[in-house]
C-alpha cells in the first residue's frame, strides 16, 4: 500500500524487529500522544476557522433587517424611503464589520484527512481484530514478497482477510511502499486478480472510532458468483525493492474468515421469552428461502425458561436456520457484538425480541444489499394496543423515495437505529458497540459507520413495502421520564463519543451529519436542564476538561444563558485577567454569553482554556477593537460597540436578568455602565481584581477620557438620579471606579483588605460609600478542581534527592526574591540539606545575576514562564510552592492585594511558603491555616524566612 499523504505518514507507526521491545513499548506511548495532540490540532484549526469568519452574527442581522424593512415598505411613502433606509443599514453594517465576531457557529475543520474515493471494499483498513477466523496461514517469502495459500474449495463470498497487530503496533512500518495481491487459483492457474494499494485506511484517529478494541489490517475479496473450479486464493502482499528483505519476514500469520451469501439476523434477548415468539414466528415465515438466511440469538440475562424454549422451537422447526449463544456479559451491545462476531453470512441486520417484520423483509433487504450500500425498509410503531402508527421516520423515507439521490440528511432519523436495515458484515464487523453506554449505542455506533465509510442508500425495501414493526412500551426512549442518568449523562456520553471523530472525517458532508446528531442528542440536554437550572452546573463539571470539537456545549449554553459577561480580556489568551474571569464562571456554575476584545499581537492564545468554562460560555461575541489598558479611545469604541452586539442579540432573544463585568480592564465596567444605562432594570454585578485607580506605589494611574461622551451617553443624569454629583474630573480610571459603585447592583472585591482601601480613597460622599459597602462582597480568586491540574504533562525533571521549592511569577519592584536567595544561600552555608529553587518567570535574566552574586547557580533553577495548563501541572512536581505579597510598606495604609497564585497554588498537592506583609490577607490565610500545609515568613525579615526553610525541611524530612 503507497501511501502518497504526508500528513497520514506521520500519524503512521512502523513494526519493528522483535528483539527491540522496549522500542515497541515506547511507539505505543509515542501514538497515544500523538492522537491526543491531533486532538488538540483539531481544536487549534477550528478556531483559526472561526477568526477568518469574523462577521457572522452582524451579517445575519442585516439580512434579518433588510428583509423586515422591504416587507413593511408596501406604501408609496415607504417605497420612496427605502433607499435610504438600506443604505442606512449598509453603513451601518460596513462600519461594525470589522469590529465584531461572534464565533459561537464556527465550521468543524478536519485534521488533514487525505481525500479518498476508493470503494470501502478495494482498501485495506484499520479495524477491531476478527477473533473467529476459520484460518491461519504462514507467509512464505520470496524475493520480499510475502506470499500465503488459503485453500477454499468451491469459492463463494466474501473472504475477509487480517493481520493482526502486536502490542497496538502494526505488522510493518504503513509508510511502506507496498501492494496486496489477490486471486484465485484453479487447475488452470490464476484468474480474477485484484489489486489493492495504498494508503492505508481507517488508522488515523482509529481509536476514536475503535475505542481500545484489538487492532488489525483487513481487506476482503468478493468472489464472482459461481466459482466452483477455484480451489484455493493465493495473497501476496509486495514491498519495494528499496526495503529490508526482513519486513516480509516479520508479518504474523494471514487469519481468513469466509461470510457466504446471505444475511445474517442478529437478535439480541434478555428475558424474552414473552416476546420471542412473534418475532421467531416472523423470521420462520419469510419469502426468503431458508437458506439463505440464518439466526442468531444472543441470550445475555437470567435463565427465564427462554433457552429450553429455543431448543423445543428448532426441534419443531428443523429447517429454520437458528444458532443460540449465551453470553455471561450483561448489555444489548455485549449481546450485539457478540452476533456480529458469530454471523457467518455477506450481511447482516439487527432486531429486537419484541419487534417484528413483515413476510417480505429478509428478501427485500437481500436484494438491496451490496458492498457499498446500506439498504433501508419501512419502519412502523405498533402501540400497546397492537395498532400500527405512523411516525416521523416512515414519512422521511416515504420522501424520499421521490428524490432522484437519497442524502443522509434526507432519512437522518432511521439511519442511526438499529432496526430496518441491512450492511455489509465485513464492514459492521470492524466497528464495535459500545459496552459502557446505557442508551443511544445505535446512535454511536452507526454514526462512527457512516463517519468511517460510505454507503449509497437504497430505498428498494420501502418502495416494496419491506416493513419493521417496532413495538413501543413503557422502556422505549421516547417514553424515558426526564432524569439527569438519561437526558444529561447518557445522551452526554453518546456525544462526546461522536466528538471525538469528528477530526478523522475529512468530508464536510459527512462530518455535518455527525454533529446533526450531536445537536439532536443536544436537545435532549437542553430540554432537560432548562426546566432543571439547578443541575447545570454538575453537567458542565462533566466537561471541564474535556476536548470539545463541536461545541455543542456552547449552543446548549447560549439556549440558557441568562447572564452576559463583559470582560475585556478573556480566555483562551493567556491573561491573568481573563483566566480568572474564566475561573470565575467556572466557579459560578451559570450559563453565560461573553463580549470580551481580541488580544492579538499582546497576549499568546492557549485554546485548552476554553476547557475551563465548557458547558458554561455560550456566545463568545468578540471585538475587533485595538487592544489597550488606558487608551481611552479604544476603550470607548469596546463599550460602544459591545452595547451594540449585545442588543442586535436580544433581538432574537430574551433580555439578560444579569450582566457581570471584571476589571482591571477597565473597559469592562464601562461597557457593563452602558448596559444598566440601556437597561435599568438589569442586575449589574462589578468585580475589582485590584484597586484601579491607584498604581502598586500609591499614586494615581493618569490617562484623560472625554467627559462630555460621558454626559452624552448619560451618564451625568444617571448618577444624579441616584443623588450622586458627576466627579469634577477627566480621570478614566476614577470614572471606572465611580460608575461601578454608582451603578452596579453588587460590587465584588477579591479581598477585605481591597474594599476598605479602594473605599477609603474614594471621593464620594461617606452616605453613598457606606451604601456601596452594603452592595459589597468579598470573595477570594476561585480555586479550579482537581482535574485541571492533570490536563497537561510537562517533561521537566526534578532531583528527588533534593528538597525542590516552586516558584511562578514575575520580578516588580514591590515583589523581588532578594530576600529570599538570601535566605537560602545562610541555609545552604550552613549545610542544613539540599534545596533547590525552581523559578518560572519572564525575567529570568535577573534571577540569574542574583543567583549568580550569591554563588547560588547550584541551587536555583531559572526557567521561562509557562502556559496556565503546564503551570498547574507543575505545581504537583514540587514539594513547596513560595507565593509572596507585594510590598507596600510606605506606600499603602494597608495591603490590598491577595496574589492570584494562591488560588492555583491551594488547588495542588504542594506545600505552600507564604511571603507575607504583616497585617496582609495573606498573612491571615496562612496563619488561619488549619491544614498544616502552609509555612510563613515576612516581608524584611531574613530570620523568618531562615526559619521558614528550616521548618520546611523538618516537615518534609519527619
Amino acid at each position: 500500500m503507497t501511501n502518497k499523504h504526508s500528513d497520514e505518514l506521520t500519524a503512521m507507526r512502523s513494526g519493528l524487529p522483535s528483539y527491540e521491545k522496549k522500542v515497541r513499548w515506547e511507539l505505543a506511548d509515542l501514538r497515544r500522544e500523538k492522537d491526543e495532540l491531533e486532538r488538540e490540532l483539531s481544536v487549534l484549526r477550528n478556531n483559526l476557522s472561526a477568526a477568518e469568519n469574523q462577521v457572522r452574527v452582524v451579517q445575519s442581522s442585516a439580512a434579518y433587517r433588510i428583509g423586515i424593512l422591504i416587507i413593511n415598505s408596501r406604501s408609496i411613502r415607504g417605497l420612496i424611503r427605502l433607499p435610504w433606509r438600506l443604505y442606512k443599514i449598509f453603513l451601518e453594517f460596513r462600519r461594525n464589520r470589522s469590529i465584531v465576531t461572534d464565533n459561537l457557529s464556527k465550521g468543524i475543520e478536519a485534521l488533514s484527512v487525505p481525500e479518498d474515493n476508493r470503494a470501502d471494499f478495494k482498501r485495506v483498513w484499520v479495524g477491531a481484530a476478527d477473533n473467529m477466523a476459520n484460518s491461519e496461514v504462514p507467509f512464505t517469502i520470496t524475493n520480499n514478497i510475502a506470499e500465503a495459500v488459503v485453500i477454499a474449495p468451491g469459492l463463494h463470498g466474501t473472504l475477509v482477510f487480517s493481520l493482526p497487530f502486536a502490542n497496538d503496533i502494526p505488522p510493518f512500518d504503513l509508510s511502506r511502499e507496498a501492494t496486496v495481491t489477490i486471486a484465485e487459483v484453479t487447475e488452470r492457474g490464476e484468474r480474477n486478480t485484484q489489486e489493492i494499494r495504498g494508503p492505508v485506511s481507517g488508522y488515523l484517529g482509529c481509536h476514536a472510532f475503535l475505542g481500545d478494541s484489538p487492532l488489525a489490517l483487513l481487506f476482503a475479496y468478493q468472489a464472482e458468483a459461481g466459482s466452483p473450479e477455484a480451489n484455493s486464493v493465493i495473497v501476496r502482499i509486495s514491498f519495494s525493492e528499496d526495503d529490508d528483505s526482513d519486513v516480509a519476514m516479520q508479518l504474523p500469520a494471514l487469519r481468513c474468515r469466509t461470510y457466504t451469501p446471505g444475511i445474517s439476523v442478529v437478535l439480541p434477548s434478555y428475558m424474552g421469552i414473552k416476546t420471542l415468539g412473534r418475532c421467531l414466528e416472523s423470521l420462520r415465515t419469510q419469502s426468503l428461502s431458508s437458506d439463505a438466511f440464518e439466526v442468531i440469538v444472543i441470550l445475555n440475562g437470567p435463565d427465564d425458561g427462554t433457552e429450553d424454549w429455543l431448543l423445543g422451537y428448532i426441534n419443531e422447526n428443523p429447517t429454520f436456520n437458528l444458532k443460540i449463544i449465551k453470553s455471561s456479559l450483561l448489555g444489548a451491545s455485549n449481546a450485539r457484538n457478540r452476533g456480529v462476531e458469530a454471523a457467518s453470512r455477506e450481511y447482516i441486520t439487527f432486531i429486537d425480541d419484541d419487534d417484528y417484520v413483515s413476510p417480505n423483509y429478509l428478501e427485500a433487504l437481500l436484494d438491496a444489499s451490496a458492498s457499498e450500500q446500506m439498504a433501508l425498509a419501512t419502519v412502523l410503531d405498533v402501540d400497546g394496543a397492537g395498532l400500527e402508527c405512523d411516525n416521523r421516520i416512515n414519512q422521511q423515507l416515504r420522501n424520499a423515495q421521490s428524490y432522484s439521490s437519497c442524502s443522509y440528511n434526507d432519512v437522518s432519523s432511521v439511519l442511526t437505529m438499529n432496526a430496518c436495515k441491512s450492511l455489509p458484515t465485513f464492514l459492521a464487523a470492524q466497528l464495535k458497540y459500545d459496552v459502557n453506554m446505557k442508551s443511544g449505542e445505535d446512535v454511536c455506533f452507526f454514526s462512527r459507520y457512516l463517519g468511517r465509510y460510505s454507503p449509497r442508500l437504497n430505498l428498494q425495501p420501502v418502495v416494496a413495502n419491506a416493513t419493521y414493526y417496532r413495538v413501543l412500551s413503557e422502556n422505549s426512549v421516547s417514553r424515558k421520564p426526564p432524569s439527569f442518568a438519561f437526558n444529561v449523562e447518557e445522551r452526554l456520553a453518546v456525544i462526546q463519543s461522536i466528538d471525538s471523530c469528528l477530526p478523522f472525517v475529512g468530508d464536510s458532508y459527512k462530518r455535518g451529519f455527525l454533529t446533526s446528531k450531536i445537536s439532536a442528542q443536544s436537545n435532549y440536554v437542553r430540554t432537560y436542564l432548562e426546566s432543571h437550572r439547578d443541575e447545570i452546573a454538575r453537567y458542565a463539571t462533566m466537561l471541564q476538561g474535556t476536548p470539545i470539537i463541536s461545541e455543542y456545549d456552547r449552543k446548549i449554553a447560549a439556549s440558557l444563558s441568562e447572564v452576559m459577561v463583559y470582560s475585556y480580556c478573556f480566555a483562551p489568551y493567556l491573561d491573568t485577567a481573563g483566566i480568572v474571569m474564566a475561573k470565575r464562571i467556572q466557579a459560578l456554575g451559570q450559563p453565560v454569553d461573553v463580549v470580551c476584545n481580541s488580544m492579538d499581537g499582546i497576549r499568546k492564545v492557549d485554546r485548552r482554556l476554553d476547557h475551563i468554562t465548557a458547558g458554561l460560555v455560550g456566545r463568545k461575541i468578540v471585538m475587533k477593537g485595538r487592544p489597550s489598558f488606558s487608551g481611552w479611545p479604544e476603550i470607548k469604541q469596546f463599550a460602544v460597540e459591545a452595547n451594540k452586539a449585545v442588543e442586535n442579540l436580544e433581538k432574537s432573544r430574551a433580555p439578560y436578568k444579569e450582566i457581570y463585568s471584571r476589571a482591571m480592564w477597565v473597559a469592562s465596567h464601562f461597557a457593563a455602565a452602558l448596559h444598566k444605562l440601556r437597561q435599568p432594570e438589569v442586575f449589574w454585578r462589578a468585580e475589582f481584581s485590584d484597586p484601579i485607580l491607584k498604581d502598586v506605589q500609591g499614586a494615581d494611574r493618569e490617562m484623560t477620557l472625554d467627559t462630555a461622551w460621558l454626559k452624552r451617553a448619560g451618564f451625568h443624569d444617571a448618577l444624579k438620579r441616584k443623588g450622586i454629583t458627576p466627579p469634577d474630573t477627566d480621570n478614566l480610571f476614577a470614572w471606572g471606579e465611580t460608575l461601578a459603585y454608582a451603578l452596579a447592583d453588587e460590587i465584588v472585591f477579591t479581598n477585605s483588605n481591597q474594599l476598605s482601601y479602594m473605599l477609603g480613597y474614594c471621593d464620594l460622599p461617606s452616605e453613598t460609600i457606606e451604601d456601596v459597602r452594603k452592595r459589597s462582597v468579598v470573595s477570594h480568586h476561585p480555586t479550579l478542581p482537581a482535574l485541571f491540574y492533570d490536563i497537561a504533562e510537562p517533561e521537566y525533571e526534578v532531583d528527588e534527592s533534593c528538597i525542590n521549592i516552586g516558584y511562578f511569577g514575575s520580578f516588580y519592584a514591590t515583589r523581588g526574591l532578594g530576600e529570599v536567595f538570601r535566605a537560602l544561600d545562610d541555609v545552604v552555608r550552613d549545610g542544613a540539606g539540599k534545596i533547590k529553587l525552581h523559578v518560572f518567570t519572564t525575567n529570568g535574566q535577573e534571577a540569574t545575576r542574583e543567583a549568580s552574586a550569591l554563588s547560588l547557580s547550584d541551587h536555583i533553577v531559572v526557567n521561562e514562564y509557562v502556559g496556565f495548563y503546564d503551570f498547574l501541572a507543575l505545581t504537583n512536581k514540587f514539594d513547596c510552592l513560595l507565593v509572596g505579597d507585594a510590598n507596600t510598606k510606605g506606600l499603602k495604609a494597608i495591603n490590598p492585594y491577595l496574589p492570584s497564585k494562591l488560588s492555583d497554588y491551594l488547588g495542588s498537592n504542594s506545600s505552600i511558603w507564604a511571603l507575607c506583609e504583616k497585617g496582609s490577607v495573606l498573612d491571615g490565610i496562612a496563619n488561619n491555616d488549619s491544614t498544616g500545609r502552609m509555612v510563613v515568613s515576612y516581608c524584611d525579615d531574613h530570620a523568618s524566612h531562615v526559619m521558614a526553610l528550616k521548618l520546611i525541611q523538618e516537615r518534609l524530612y519527619s
